[in-house]
């Protein structure tokens, strides 16, 4: 191998389990280069960066590092997966049972980023630089998918390793920090720091990425210099066709539609003395679908728990949902029962050996994992679900051995099998390539126009919105600190 190798890839064939994700692949990165990996959902984007980590092992081919490069030591790979991980573990310890306050923060985020680092200079330049400083000493669980990206980032640079390997580094961040998470990155680029980028869109590669490898399904579409893979990727054009709906599932349950579905009135959230929601007050009648928007750490998030059941902070306010006031007897899973729920933080949750389709039929008992064999009726109705998605030839596959936007899709899928009175859809195109978006948001235009189910849609991307919403709930800063809602009607969209 020449000395001006970092990393070189012969003939390599690798798989999960016995599917095939990368076949006769090479490449190779050489010193002075700085890549950016370009593909669609199940493209094996993930996989090279699995390679080059070693966590995942070749079937065939040879795969050669630089010498001093050790695979477990020297290269990061900041993904999903290790998001996961943080959670699963901080979960795992949470005392909120035994403690007075009913609270257990977790992990902090300082905590993360220090990671047995000592508070210095170099720790408040780099929380400055990647813009956490008021998130310091929120716990881990409770920030968005943005500001815990931006964690994990701050950590890599303060005990920064040879190669980072940053996966899909701009999804879930609103457009102002989009840009300056953007301009991080190009910094880092001119620096010593080897950089490795996996990227759905063109428009998110940073300026200052000089070569791209373009994979499609496993195989190399086109790999050298910016400009010229480039122009091959933003000719090509793919779609997926939308099946039709499975019949809905019956409801056992009645809902007095003289009265609102949702009603806040004077709503407040805090941790600590750090104000979060105050002072939201907001209606959602029935035939209302609303986006609900917001920057990063605005409480986006926190306000869909407290409509969910999944957030002790909504008892002792006024919060009426389907015309019952929050707390007034109602049990958690009568209330969960009528919500269907995609978000990245209960994406994570589902951790362990779980196939998708029992992933999916777990959605008919809000329960994370299924503890019964997935047959009859249920299987039915998860198929049928996931057929819709266009993943019934993966129903057998681990949940955790498909490709993210893959998982996104089947939960979905998941909260729809109950045939929910609410949709939630919690930042619903984060890890999706641009065939994958369009068809969520056909499938949310199309829910909504059977007339059984309201949307509820966070989105950071005005060019991510369904056609059906028609109200507009903004989080906008409070004079007093935290953010209040602004509530409007949503304009109109001319291509309807």
């Amino acid at each position: 191998m020449n000395t001006d190798t970092i990393i070189h890839f012969s003939k390599v064939w690798a798989a999960y389990r016995i599917d095939p994700i990368l076949q006769d692949f090479d490449w190779t990165w050489r010193q002075g280069e700085q890549w950016a990996i370009l593909g669609g959902n199940g493209a094996g984007k993930s996989a090279v960066a699995h390679l080059m980590t070693d966590t995942l092992r070749p079937q065939r081919g040879q795969i050669a590092r630089q010498a001093d490069l050790h695979p477990e030591h020297d290269i990061q790979h900041l993904s999903f997966e290790l998001q996961r991980q943080l959670i699963d573990h901080d979960i795992r310890f949470d005392d909120s049972e035994a403690r007075d306050d009913a609270f257990d923060v977790g992990t902090t985020v300082r905590q993360i980023v220090l990671h047995d680092h000592p508070e210095d200079e170099q720790f408040a330049r780099i929380a400055k630089q990647c813009r956490i400083e008021h998130i310091l000493d929120r716990g881990i669980r409770f920030v968005s998918t943005g500001e815990s990206r931006k964690t994990l980032l701050a950590r890599a640079l303060l005990n920064p390793p040879k190669v980072l390997i940053l996966d899909n580094p701009f999804e879930g961040l609103d457009r102002e920090s989009q840009g300056e998470l953007k301009d991080l990155i190009n910094e880092l680029l001119l620096s010593s720091l080897h950089i490795l980028l996996l990227i759905k869109q063109t428009d998110e590669i940073p300026e200052n990425i000089d070569h791209i490898l373009w994979l499609e399904q496993g195989k190399i579409e086109a790999s050298g210099p910016r400009d010229s893979v480039l122009a091959k990727a933003v000719q090509q054009t793919s779609t997926i066709t939308l099946g039709d709906l499975p019949a809905a599932s019956e409801r056992h349950y009645v809902i007095d539609n003289n009265k609102p579905l949702l009603a806040l009135e004077h709503v407040n959230v805090s941790y600590g003395e750090l104000p979060i929601l105050n002072d939201v007050n907001w209606t959602l009648d029935w035939g209302q679908h609303c986006c609900i928007s917001g920057p990063n750490g605005a409480g986006k998030s926190t306000l869909l728990s407290l409509l969910s059941g999944d957030n002790h902070k909504a008892y002792g306010q006024h919060i009426s949902l389907f015309g019952q006031q929050r707390g007034s007897g109602e049990s958690i899973w009568e209330l969960k029962q009528k919500f269907g729920v995609v978000s990245t933080q209960l994406q994570l949750n589902h951790v362990g050996r779980t196939r998708v389709a029992e992933v999916v039929a777990s959605g008919l008992y809000d329960s994370v994992g299924l503890y019964k064999t997935c047959s009859g009726k249920d299987k039915k109705i998860a198929m049928d679900w996931l057929k819709v998605m266009g993943l019934e030839d993966i129903a057998t596959h681990f949940f955790n051995q498909i490709s993210f936007g893959q998982q996104r899709l089947a939960m979905l899928a998941r909260a729809m099998v109950k045939s929910p009175l609410v949709l939630i859809l919690d930042e619903p195109c984060i890890g999706l390539d641009r065939p994958h978006r369009e068809l969520i948001l056909a499938l949310t235009d199309k829910i909504a126009e059977r007339g059984d189910c309201h949307i509820l849609y966070v989105s950071h991307s005005a060019n991510e919105m369904p056609r059906c919403i028609n109200q507009q709930l903004t989080l906008v800063p409070h004079p007093s600190g935290g953010y209040t809602g602004l509530v409007t009607p949503f304009p109109a969209r001319q291509d309807k």
